[in-house]
């Protein structure tokens, strides 16, 4: 039988299902005492696995697959993320929609009951594409970020992060989405190269001096109230006709340049501090009500200015920019904001904006300043632009009241855990380093309705309730049974206030990262049952992409800390993007996309996994198809590695071994040590050994050298040895493969062994007592040997068939020369060396000295060849190797003498009765061996 993968992954699969082979695999793991807890992190059920999440989960797989072997208890739920903007953004899509209006015309429960539908549709569909490759998660159980006791441990941290006086609100500016009509929180944007009107603007200051400043965001002017300047920094006043414009002295000269002014004088140079307090006249405040009365000033901020573009002054509006704020609050700026959730102006802003869309009113606003003599130049501008991540609308930053975490309150904390991970590669501890270094405090609240709900309920009096639990808000709340926790239901839930009156819950939702932060607890149902957790919590491995730096690591740690003061995980593997040969990442668009299912079809579940196990994780994985074609042949070989053991292996004991017994048995042990590898999480170290175990040691020398003592017609005292080694070999191989490539484990397990599952075996243990460092390092050298003479003989034009009479060896290093004699017998029967080796004076230079190659014996190489032949037509002829044959050959006179001298031999060898040199009508076969041509004949003997 040839190696056919998509039969033989059916066939074990429907094995496994019948069998419930992976149930028992779970009840061995359940059993066990020492716990190990893999938490997978929540995707979205998008219906459709590309490379990249068979990559993870798949190595998610091997993982569990190995610590449950390896007799842990092993928690192996997997999980789905089914709330947030993502999802309602793609019914939104689905229904037509334009806008967040068109949510409330069509009806919030109707809409929500579309969201639950849409983001739990694929679950089960997804489901059957990761386990058709193998994965065993515990698929009848997966998590899901809607249930209510989820939400429950959810809402249990958030109550946590309150107690601790964490939780505050307050009107900052964050990042909106206008199309989404909600905040997006810091991870959660994405940036984008966008071309703006830039501007430079004259702001008037007394006796015709005017500060100039530079933005790309000209909406935001309306809602100026400072102008930065830097304190150190030296500024010039620059008479420009009858103005004078105050710029950063360093800056002047290319300023003026791009302004196209040609005369100018520095009046004075100040520093940056004597400006401070210096009060301006808004140029729009005609225009905006607001701005009327109140003291614009020049501030200063040693942090937030640079000369790295722009004039040196920067132009402060605290209600929309996270710096600006900082700074005007610190000198008690005015923050304004007249932009409105949906993107447009509010009335404040005056009748000439009102209704307008903020980014599409920068030509209005440039045409104003025009047409007030306050603009120096415009100019179009590229640059990186935040966008919302799910619908990449670009974003506004405006101060509007939302709930936040004050993160900065226990920044340090969250780097002190960080520091107690293990981060594979080592490099990613510092890039998470870096990310927490800079956050800021999360607004956690979303203006959305298909997420977990705030769980504060608020009074008019200024009094709120957070709640924790179901318990707690069924007391509170008066509820006699349990209801739906989402929108709209949880909104009928009201509370009775201290003062009477009737408290309702802040309409608002979660942030979606904050259902997949609290995963590792609430997916066990945590706090309402508490066994499961104590037993496995904290994570012991989280495998997931560079993505989740400040997406899921991030909202995980911040929320157990704010729960338990310690990180949720002890180990974490970062893994690359799946690329194309080119470097250039898979999508559609591009058409560069390979699909998990085209990759089965053409070479089965094994390959591609043992081929996406095989490097570095942590590096991108550049696709390639020749690769996995090397991968593919490689399986092939263990295939025939497999049917060569069918075919002249037994279950015997108690032979002599062999120095090429010894070896392998080495070999094998030591790979089994490799297994220390996957405890430290390099996985990809155990594949490789096993890809060059396979190949190299097993199949292309130890099966090589030892083919005639497995023969059925040999009798030596070795072949029990060799029959009871390929065995041991066999099994444990098997069994260290299993966890890597499961479907041929299993069904060469159970061909060769008739056990019922190579799943269900502990993962072996080396045995130091048979490794024996000294055999190896002498195979090593006469590997080594026996390639410097086969590369000889390629030289020479001699190929492998020809025996060799002998070699001749030169070795400059009597510590090497005594491994080659202790190897004799090894490199004479691979190299087709036929009497001996020689030590003495040689020529041709090799890495431990020099050989030269002895007489070429034409007659043995002609019987080898002879016998490999009729060897291959017994074969064809589907004969067994007890099969005795009758044996006509017919060919020249001295040829026939020669053979016939060698008659003995060649019964043996090929498993004939007798051999007939006769003229015949017709052969089964022709050798034809340089000059000289044999026909083959044979017929099976009937006695």
């Amino acid at each position: 039988m040839n190696y056919d993968p998509k039969e033989i992954e059916r066939g074990v699969q429907l094995f496994w299902e019948h069998e419930s082979i992976q149930d028992k695999v779970r009840e061995k793991s359940r059993s066990q005492s020492k716990p190990f807890y893999l938490i997978d992190g929540p995707p979205y059920a998008s219906g459709a696995i590309h490379m990249g999440t068979a990559w993870n989960k798949i190595l998610k797989d091997t993982y569990i697959r190995f610590f449950m072997m390896k007799g842990l208890n092993v928690w192996n739920q997997p999980g789905y993320d089914t709330h947030g903007t993502p999802i309602e953004v793609k019914v939104e899509k689905e229904l037509g929609f334009k806008s967040k209006k068109d949510i409330l015309n069509f009806g919030v429960d109707k809409f929500v009951k579309k969201c639950r539908e849409f983001a739990t549709k694929h679950i089960s569909i997804m489901n059957g594409q990761f386990s058709n490759l193998g994965v065993w998660m515990d698929w009848s159980n997966p998590y899901l970020t809607l249930d209510n006791r989820y939400i429950e441990g959810a809402w249990y941290t958030f109550k946590k992060a309150y107690e601790k006086g964490l939780l505050y609100k307050d009107k900052y500016p964050v990042h909106v989405c206008s199309r989404c009509e909600t905040a997006v929180a810091f991870n959660e944007i994405e940036h984008k190269k966008l071309t703006d009107e830039s501007v430079f603007v004259k702001f008037p200051l007394k006796d015709n001096k005017f500060l100039v400043i530079w933005t790309t965001t000209p909406w935001t002017l309306p809602a100026n109230t400072g102008v930065m300047v830097h304190p150190d920094f030296d500024y010039s006043f620059v008479k420009v006709e009858e103005e004078e414009w105050i710029l950063a002295k360093d800056l002047v000269e290319p300023l003026m340049k791009k302004f196209g002014i040609e005369k100018y004088k520095i009046v004075k140079t100040v520093k940056g501090e004597t400006l401070k307090g210096l009060q301006y006249e808004h140029p729009l405040k005609a225009l905006v009500d607001p701005l009327n009365g109140l003291v614009h000033k020049v501030l200063t901020s040693a942090r937030f200015v640079n000369l790295q573009d722009g004039t040196g002054l920067v132009h402060s509006a605290p209600g929309h920019g996270r710096e600006d704020y900082l700074v005007g609050k610190e000198f008690g700026s005015h923050i304004l904001s007249f932009v409105q959730m949906d993107g447009t102006y509010s009335k404040e802003a005056g009748k000439w904006l009102a209704g307008k869309k903020a980014r599409d009113s920068n030509p209005e606003i440039i045409k104003k300043l025009e047409e007030l003599g306050m603009l120096v130049k415009k100019e179009k501008i590229e640059h990186d632009y935040p966008t919302c991540w799910r619908c990449e609308t670009p974003l506004l930053q405006m101060a509007v009241p939302q709930w936040f975490f004050k993160i900065t309150e226990i920044r340090q904390k969250l780097l002190d855990e960080n520091q107690k991970v293990n981060w594979y590669p080592s490099w990613a501890k510092e890039r998470f380093d870096d990310w927490l270094k800079n956050l800021g405090d999360w607004p956690v609240s979303r203006q959305r309705y298909w997420g977990i709900p705030l769980p504060i309920w608020e009074c008019v009096c200024g009094l709120l309730e957070v709640i924790g639990s179901y318990d707690e808000l069924a007391q509170k709340g008066g509820l006699s049974k349990e209801i739906d926790f989402h929108i709209p239901e949880i909104d009928s839930v009201k509370i009775k206030c201290k003062c009477g009156k009737q408290m309702n819950r802040v309409p608002d939702v979660l942030d979606v990262w904050f259902d997949a932060g609290v995963d590792t607890w609430a997916s066990m149902d945590y706090p309402r049952f508490k066994k499961t957790f104590q037993l496995y919590w904290p994570s012991d491995l989280q495998i997931e992409g560079p993505d989740q730096f400040r997406g899921w690591w991030n909202a995980e740690i911040i929320t157990s800390v704010m729960t338990f003061d310690k990180a949720p995980f002890k180990n974490i593997i970062v893994h690359g993007m799946v690329l194309d040969l080119k470097g250039v990442k898979m999508s559609k668009s591009k058409g560069n996309i390979v699909s998990p299912e085209e990759v089965v079809e053409k070479y089965g579940r094994d390959v591609l996994r043992f081929y996406l196990l095989s490097s570095e994780p942590w590096n991108d994985f550049y696709w390639n198809w020749e690769d996995i074609k090397e991968f593919s042949r490689m399986f092939n070989v263990f295939w025939n590695v497999f049917n060569f053991i069918k075919t002249y292996g037994a279950d015997v004991r108690g032979g002599e071994l062999e120095i090429e017994d010894k070896w392998i048995i080495s070999r094998i042990n030591n790979l089994m040590k490799k297994q220390e590898s996957v405890e430290k999480y390099k996985l990809h170290e155990l594949v490789q050994e096993l890809k060059r175990f396979i190949l190299d040691d097993f199949s292309r020398f130890y099966i090589k050298l030892i083919r005639d003592r497995v023969s059925p017609f040999y009798e030596g005292k070795d072949k029990i040895g060799a029959q009871e080694t390929l065995n041991y070999v066999m099994k444990n191989l098997i069994v260290l493969l299993a966890p890597v490539s499961p479907f041929i484990s299993e069904y060469v397990y159970r061909d060769l062994f008739k056990l019922e599952s190579v799943h269900l075996e502990d993962y072996p243990q080396a045995d130091k007592e048979l490794i024996n460092k000294d055999l190896e390092e002498n195979m090593n050298v006469a590997n080594q040997v026996i390639e410097a003479i086969n590369s000889l003989r390629n030289e020479n034009k001699v190929k492998l068939r020809w025996a060799l009479s002998s070699v001749t060896l030169d070795l400059t290093d009597e510590k090497i020369k005594k491994s080659v004699k202790a190897t004799e017998d090894i490199i004479k029967s691979m190299s087709n060396v036929v009497n001996e080796i020689k030590y003495g004076k040689a020529k041709k230079e090799f890495y431990y000295g020099n050989l030269d190659l002895g007489e070429v014996l034409k007659d043995k190489s002609l019987i080898r060849e002879l016998v490999r032949k009729v060897q291959a037509l017994r074969k064809e002829e589907k004969l067994q190797m007890k099969d005795v044959i009758l044996l006509d050959l017919e060919t020249d006179k001295e040829t026939t003498e020669l053979l016939n001298k060698n008659v003995k031999d060649l019964l043996k060898e090929v498993g004939a009765k007798e051999i007939k040199f006769a003229p015949m009508k017709k052969e089964k076969g022709l050798l034809e061996f340089e000059n000289i041509k044999i026909k083959i004949a044979f017929r099976k003997s009937s006695s």
